[in-house]
């Protein structure tokens, strides 16, 4: 699924490389700060993230990230009971979902720029900071035991965390809701580093449409384990593709006039 997003993706920017040529109206500006969103596919998740960056050259601005992502781990396939199927689906094994909050600060490079109407800027960046993994219990409705009363099955179901050592597919009756045991959510810190790159095909200089592929590396203090079945790791490592857009400050080279809408003003 997320090889063939990355293979389309790139095909998809393929047509903008080819389609340059005809030249933009739009009088030369200068770019000054900007402010975007992120939303990602991630080879482990999806991911929300806000950046802004401020302008120090023609081509570099350093930049400001804030991420929301959630994690899951590759061994994670969702089953049913066979013996109640009608039930919600679960991933047998789960001791917790885990999302992670990062703040960091980095640059951006621009290393080609839009000269034709219809074409491409690429921009390189990076980004380095601090990380909180959230890790919040997961709670499964388990079959105690059952009775027949009049030919009819009546089950007493109990929520409980999962104990590789005694639960069984046949066990579990369903996911319990997933506020249950919120409350009992763990904190762990740790640190990221993000690296990647964005194709913008914006066609006016205040905005910004663009598709960005990168990887993000997480290192926390201690090790994690979101499968019962699997190791722990200290290191998750995510591959990502997705849309950015937001909007950036520009200002005319020859009447010095702020063109983006609205009231801000340049730092």
């Amino acid at each position: 699924m997320h090889t063939l997003s990355l293979y389309i993706c790139f095909i998809f920017l393929s047509q903008f490389i080819f389609a340059q040529g005809e030249l933009a109206p739009e009088a030369r500006v200068v770019t000054t700060n900007e402010h975007s969103f992120l939303f990602a596919i991630n080879s482990n998740g999806s991911m929300f993230s806000f950046q802004h960056g401020k302008r120090l050259d023609g081509f570099r601005k350093r930049t400001v990230d804030f991420d929301f992502t959630y994690i899951k781990h590759p061994k994670e396939i969702r089953v049913e009971n066979p013996y109640y199927q009608s039930q919600k689906k679960f991933v047998f094994g789960k001791l917790y979902s885990m999302f992670a909050i990062r703040a960091g600060i980095g640059k951006q490079k621009e290393i080609f720029s839009i000269f034709d109407k219809g074409g491409i800027a690429i921009r390189l960046h990076y980004s380095i900071g601090g990380t909180l993994g959230l890790l919040k219990p997961i709670y499964y409705e388990v079959v105690d035991s059952s009775k027949i009363y009049d030919n009819y099955e009546v089950l007493y179901i109990s929520d409980k965390q999962f104990d590789y050592n005694i639960h069984q597919i046949s066990d579990i009756y369903s996911r319990s809701s997933f506020f249950k045991g919120i409350n009992e959510t763990k904190i762990v810190p740790g640190a990221y580093f993000k690296a990647g790159m964005s194709f913008v095909f914006s066609e006016k200089q205040e905005a910004i449409n663009a598709l960005e592929v990168g990887a993000i590396c997480d290192v926390f203090t201690k090790p994690i384990q979101i499968m019962a079945t699997e190791s722990k790791n200290r290191y998750i490592i995510s591959l990502y593709v997705g849309y950015r857009f937001g909007r950036i400050k520009v200002k005319n080279r020859d009447s010095k006039q702020l063109i983006e809408t609205g009231n801000e003003t340049s730092d």
